[in-house]
């Protein structure tokens, strides 16, 4: 549901910006949440596999599967 004019023309006057630019904000640090989080989990699987509490296989398949999570997840969040 998008804003009338008249909304529209309220939020910039009470916000100084647009709303346009909240939204890019909220998308931004939402991707940016969302790729932390995968250098974290990809460092935690490295940190395992370089001890060896972790397997090579079951490290590369979880880096795998944290990368193309994180893809998904930011098609749908920018789409």
């Amino acid at each position: 549901m998008s804003m009338s004019g008249a909304q529209a023309a309220a939020f910039q006057a009470a916000g100084g910006f647009p709303a346009s630019t909240s939204y890019l904000f909220f998308v931004g640090v939402a991707v940016a949440i969302i790729f932390m989080w995968g250098a974290w989990a990809i460092w935690s699987c490295y940190r395992g596999w370089a001890t060896g509490n972790l397997d090579r296989t079951i490290s590369s398949t979880s880096v795998v599967r944290i990368l193309l999570l994180c893809m998904i997840l930011t098609t749908f969040v920018l789409s």
